[in-house]
């Protein structure tokens, strides 16, 4: 995981950097606190060994200067004629305005960074009167580069030390971490998934007790997730009960009501086509919904290799469809081969789906309208299925969507308030599963044109 990876170079890089920095710090203050102590009574003992022989010769002597065997110079100067001076005189001015403000013994270091051309490391001035040759005592300590190569390498070796520390602190204390963190982003991951592993984190700490919580959080998930799935079985398995129920009352209604148009006289002959084309989509409802609580049980419909006769399941659909399309003004064909089209798949399935095509066609047609459905071979081994009409027609945005649960065209909704796209949908899940390409395109110059291609299957008797 990236993000873990960037978390323990983080850590390291911020635990290197704190404990260099706070070694630094410490480092600066420790020298810059003790050389001060140790300058101010370094310069008192310097003094009172310095003039304790050579006294009188400083007050006597101008500009007196003393130079001691390992290079350090102590120069007198007489306080009342000394003044600020410029930047690089003697004795330092900075000293002198500190000096000015009351500070006793003030002290300075010259490093190299800020004083390049400095000859010296440092300097101190120490106030004996307030006037005289030798009133004023300024101390100056040359450069010692072996105690600064002595200095260097302490520092090397305290940056050595505090990386090692932290990289130390990273893997004993951060590395655990990490991978307590990584088995709980593993189970957080796996969250209500039958493959969950828990983290199994039983530390008494905080995230020992997030390894709990999503453990039983996992637990209440799966819980749900077998409630609400019982339910939705037992709703479906309902669902088809009642379309089975209802399938057999509504077929004999669709029956009488189609004896009963065929006196062409008859004054309610209006309202019996009515009833027929009502009868017509309760019937196609019932099996949709049958149909799909049957996909939706996960119910496979090549299961058992079942076969089925393409040719005469058309031409059942086309004779079921022909006296509703013949009391809508339109007529219904279907052209097929001679020889028998065998196809794997559940007849009763198949036979619901392309009714539901054949029946979208004819109740969105136009009176003087036609539908044709055109059986035919694709090429060897393969077959092709087109379902034509003149229609409205749509849109090409439309037709990407048609298919889709719940999708309806603008131009549909406007001619039909009923319906809602249930039975194209049945008929894409159920292409889906056989393995058959489902295609809607525009049929020139108006109306839609479904395309229905799959393999073929060896002859057999149906199932």
């Amino acid at each position: 995981m990236r993000l873990r990876n960037r978390l323990a170079q983080r850590i390291l890089v911020a635990s290197a950097l704190v404990g260099l920095l706070g070694t630094l710090g410490a480092s600066i203050l420790a020298i810059v606190l003790g050389v001060d102590a140790a300058l101010a009574h370094g310069v008192r003992m310097s003094a009172a060994l310095v003039l304790a022989p050579q006294a009188s010769e400083c007050r006597t002597t101008p500009g007196w200067r003393f130079r001691s065997p390992h290079g350090v110079e102590v120069e007198a100067y007489d306080l009342a004629q000394v003044g600020a001076g410029s930047p690089g005189a003697r004795p330092d001015p900075q000293l002198l305005a500190r000096l000015a403000r009351g500070e006793r013994e003030p002290s300075t270091f010259y490093l190299p960074l800020f004083h390049p051309d400095s000859a010296w490391a440092g300097a101190s001035l120490m106030k004996l009167a307030e006037a005289g040759p030798c009133s004023l005592l300024e101390f100056r300590w040359p450069i010692m580069h072996e105690r600064a190569t002595v200095g260097g390498w302490v520092f090397v070796s305290a940056v050595l030390f505090t990386m090692l520390a932290a990289t130390l602190s990273t893997f004993v204390v951060v590395h655990p971490l990490l991978q307590r963190l990584r088995g709980l982003h593993r189970a957080a991951g796996m969250l209500g998934a039958t493959r969950y592993r828990s983290a199994a984190d039983d530390q008494d700490d905080e995230l020992g007790e997030l390894s709990r919580v999503l453990d039983a959080t996992h637990a209440r998930v799966q819980e749900d997730a077998t409630r609400i799935e019982a339910q939705k079985h037992a709703l479906e398995r309902h669902l088809a009960d009642v379309a089975h129920d209802l399938k057999t009352p509504i077929a004999s209604l669709q029956l009488s009501l189609e004896l009963a148009s065929t006196t062409p006289a008859d004054p309610n002959a209006a309202l019996l086509r009515q009833g027929i084309e009502d009868t017509v989509y309760l019937t196609s409802l019932v099996d949709n919904l049958h149909l799909a609580c049957q996909l939706g049980e996960g119910i496979d419909p090549a299961a058992g290799d079942p076969r089925v006769e393409l040719g005469q399941t058309v031409e059942r659909v086309v004779r079921r469809l022909q006296q509703l399309a013949r009391l809508l003004g339109l007529t219904v064909e279907c052209s097929r081969p001679d020889e028998a089209l065998w196809v794997r798949c559940n007849p009763t399935m198949l036979e619901q789906a392309l009714g539901n095509l054949l029946h979208n066609a004819v109740t969105h047609g136009e009176a003087g309208g036609h539908v044709v459905a055109v059986l035919e071979d694709a090429e060897p081994g393969r077959f092709r299925l087109t379902v034509l009409d003149d229609g409205p027609g749509l849109s090409d945005k439309e037709l990407q969507r048609l298919g889709e649960r719940g999708f309806r065209a603008q131009a549909t909704r406007r001619r039909a308030t009923r319906g809602s796209g249930l039975g194209l949908s049945i008929v894409r899940e159920l292409c889906h599963r056989v393995g058959f390409s489902l295609d809607f395109e525009p049929n020139v110059p108006r109306g839609l044109k479904v395309v229905i291609e799959g393999p073929r299957a060896s002859a057999s008797e149906p199932r």
